[in-house]
Parts: C-alpha cells; sequence; structure tokens
C-alpha cells in the first residue's frame, strides 16, 4: 500500500504537467515570457539591486510629490525585502497563474488576458501606490516594496476567467456578469473579518457589499437564470472540470492569503489595490462595455 502511494505521489508531477499541456492553448513563447522571464527579472533585480533605494515611502504626500516619489511608485512593486519574500511571492503569481491559464484557454480569453496582463504590470504599480498613500500614509513613513500588490491583480482576474470559462461551457447561458458576485462577497468578508490593525473591520460596508453582490445574484438568477446546468455539468469533460475546480480554488485561497490571513507588517491596503484593479480593468473593458455597446465579448 505504501509503495503505491509513493508511486502514485511520484507521478502527480508528470500527471499535473499533461493535464496543463492538454489545457492551455497559450504558446510557449507567451508561457515562458510569463511564467519563466518574468520571475526571472524579480530574482535577477533582487540579486544585482538593493531595495533601500527603490521602495515607495509610505509618508510621502502624494504620488506627484517628486519625480522620485513617482518612479519608486512603479520600481517598489518589482523590489523585494528578502529571499524569503521574493519566494513568497514568486510563488503565489505561479499558484494564480496555474488557476487562471486553463480557464482562458477555456473561454477562449486570450487577448483579454493578455491585455490585463500589460494594464497590471504597467499602470498597477501607481494605482497601488495611491491608495496606499491615501490609507497607510497616515500611519508610517515604512518604505513598501513587493510584488503581491501585481500578483493580488491577477488574483481579481479568476472570478471574471471562471464565469467566462462558464459562459463558453454552457452556450452563453451563464453571463460573464456573474463574476461580480463572488468578486463582491469576497470584498465583504475582507471588510468583516479582522486582519492587521491598519486594516480595520468595516460591518456596515461589508454588508453593503453583500447585498450587492447577492442581489445581482438574485436578479440574474431571476431575469436570465441558466436553465440547463445539470445537463452542461454531465457533459464536462474532466480535464475541464478540473479546471473549474483549481480555479475556484486558487480564488478562495488566494483571497484568504492575500488579504485576511497575512503578517503583522503586510500592506493589505496594497494587496487590496491590487485586486480591485484585477478584476475591475477587465470587468469594464471586456463584459460591462461590449454589454452596453453591443459588441460580443470573447471570440467570434
Amino acid at each position: 500500500m505504501a509503495s503505491r502511494w509513493l508511486r502514485e505521489l511520484g507521478s502527480l508531477p508528470a500527471t499535473v504537467v499533461d493535464w496543463w499541456r492538454r489545457t492551455t492553448a497559450a504558446g510557449p513563447v507567451e508561457q515562458w515570457l510569463v511564467l519563466g522571464l518574468l520571475p526571472g527579472v524579480l530574482v535577477s533585480v533582487w540579486l544585482l539591486s538593493p531595495s533601500i533605494g527603490f521602495g515607495f515611502s509610505l509618508g510621502a504626500d502624494s504620488l506627484f510629490e517628486s519625480p522620485r516619489t513617482l518612479s519608486t511608485a512603479f520600481t517598489a512593486n518589482y523590489m523585494h525585502a528578502s529571499s524569503r519574500h521574493l519566494f513568497d511571492n514568486v510563488l503565489n503569481f505561479w499558484v494564480t497563474l496555474f488557476g487562471i491559464y486553463p480557464l482562458v484557454s477555456i473561454a477562449d480569453w486570450h487577448r483579454e488576458f493578455r491585455l490585463s496582463a500589460a494594464v497590471y504590470l504597467l499602470v498597477g504599480p501607481f494605482v497601488i501606490a495611491w491608495l496606499t498613500l491615501q490609507t497607510l500614509g497616515v500611519v508610517t513613513d515604512q518604505p513598501s516594496v513587493g510584488f503581491s500588490g501585481i500578483v493580488a491583480a491577477f488574483l481579481g482576474f479568476l472570478p471574471i476567467a471562471l464565469a467566462a470559462a462558464a459562459s463558453e461551457v454552457t452556450n452563453g447561458e451563464v453571463d460573464t456578469v456573474w463574476a461580480a458576485v463572488p468578486f463582491l462577497c469576497s470584498l465583504a468578508v475582507v471588510f468583516a473579518v479582522p486582519s492587521v490593525w491598519y486594516f480595520p473591520t468595516r460591518p456596515l460596508f461589508a454588508a453593503g457589499l453583500a447585498v450587492c453582490g447577492l442581489s445581482i445574484g438574485g436578479l440574474l438568477w431571476r431575469y436570465d437564470r441558466p436553465r440547463r446546468l445539470g445537463q452542461y455539468n454531465r457533459q464536462l469533460e474532466p480535464d475541464v472540470r478540473l479546471a473549474f475546480l483549481i480555479g475556484s480554488t486558487v480564488f478562495v485561497f488566494g483571497v484568504a492569503g492575500a488579504l485576511l490571513f497575512v503578517r503583522s507588517g503586510t500592506n493589505v491596503w496594497g494587496h487590496l489595490a491590487g485586486y480591485l484593479v484585477g478584476f475591475t480593468v477587465p470587468f469594464i473593458g471586456f463584459v460591462v462595455l461590449p454589454a452596453l455597446t453591443g459588441t460580443p465579448s470573447g471570440p467570434e
């Protein structure tokens, strides 16, 4: 029995790689750029450049206080304070992309994901810095560094990827707008459950978010109810079913790890800013605007 378990455990990496190849339609160049080159850049920057001097000062009066403040708002997101800090962020990045890429392939949202990722990497750092200044800047002048805010942005893409993939496998019966329900409910939990002292709970705000999320779900169920979910569920291939399971698991544990169960000193506001950017950009750009203009989202 023990030897059989050891053999199955030893074959797990190969099984995971085979599943990834079957479910991920992104080309090898893109995979190497996102999953290999970007972490490689983070490691190289940590090895070659000290984080001191490149961190973003949380004591700044505004994002545009000086050219240095504006530049470090960007560079701080690609710096790390220690090898443990770097390892945690790279690992979380890989796990998050492991959940996203198969869903992107199922939904055929490669273009949407690439555009969103570009915004996360190039614009996201400034939004993260701005929101951090509006909150933590009043209680500390500690320099802030780390890639975790951008990782949280990719985490914000996950509920949309799940909804888009669900829409694809149900021939549009599940509207991609459903992504707003888990997103708003996750924010409700974040503001209801205490994490660190400088991120106080806001019960009324949390209740309002929960009501909004559940109301959207109720309206969608009433006026655009998917009626053949059981049939579509029975027709799902095992690889697709596993993609939904892994994506949902990464989403739940990712939110918990980034916004709830965090170590003291973690910039939770920075994580939250990244999460908001990660959801808002693709939701408005690829769900709301196409619905308002009558342009179909996703593949034609």
